[in-house]
């Protein structure tokens, strides 16, 4: 097992535990479907404090590789090994992609994505929506604001029930998030967010489409204008 030493900033420890979970996936000790080892075990193998650990874990869950349950800790997708890795290496080593073309990806997507699910979704994929949600909610003020944002993005993906889109949302959903720690892009108040999750959620459980694809429009209007500008900063708004 790596051991992990020395002074290091919350990427850096990040880094270090998202490299310790692909090595237990890598070595068969954690497997597809199956539950991570407890926060307070992550953390004595690695060094890195429990908060930090579970920053880790949150970020990992907005990028689709694991899904944090109540009473039941952090449990990885059933995605197979080998892709499980490749994706985990994706995160670790970043990418040369520029902010617009990620963007412009991302609406593409996303737009078809909702779509989807507004036609395709069943109960209980309402469910999960609606838990991710409330995730949102309840972080909202909080360090991990981004990662739930991201994680009910990635969570219409997966009630799309198109994994090819799934899984090509999941590959960009990192390189998407670097920016908006890089560049500080967070919303001052995330009343507006809620509001906006809420009205895309709604459109999906009464199975409009066209209503859910002009939400997600809305919801990404100020992110889409200022990627396609040639300004220095982000604006704090809404991802």
């Amino acid at each position: 097992m790596t051991e992990y030493k020395g002074k290091r900033n919350i990427e850096e420890e990040v880094d270090i535990v998202i490299r310790h979970i692909k090595e237990l996936i890598e070595n068969g000790e954690a497997n597809p479907g199956e539950r991570l080892p407890a926060e307070r075990k992550l953390s004595a193998d690695t060094g890195v404090s429990r908060a930090k650990v579970r920053l880790a874990l949150e970020r990992l869950e907005s990028y689709g590789v694991l899904m944090i349950l109540p009473q039941s800790g952090s449990v990885l997708v059933q995605h197979p090994r080998t892709a499980l890795v490749r994706q985990l290496s994706n995160i670790l080593e970043g990418s040369n992609y520029d902010f617009n073309s990620l963007v412009q990806v991302r609406n593409l997507l996303e737009a078809e994505s909702v779509r989807l699910c507004a036609l395709n979704h069943n109960d209980a994929d309402i469910a999960i929506l609606e838990r991710s949600v409330q995730d949102f909610i309840d972080n909202a003020y909080g360090p991990a604001r981004d990662e739930k944002d991201f994680a009910f993005h990635t969570t219409i993906a997966r009630c799309s029930h198109n994994e090819v889109i799934y899984q090509l949302l999941l590959m960009i959903t990192p390189h998407v998030l670097v920016f908006y720690r890089k560049l500080k892009a967070c919303s001052s108040s995330p009343e507006g967010v809620i509001a906006e999750h809420r009205r895309i959620l709604d459109c999906i459980k009464r199975g409009d489409a066209p209503a859910a694809v002009e939400a997600l429009k809305q919801h990404f209007a100020d992110i889409t204008a200022f990627a396609a500008s040639n300004k220095g900063e982000v604006p704090r708004m809404r991802l």
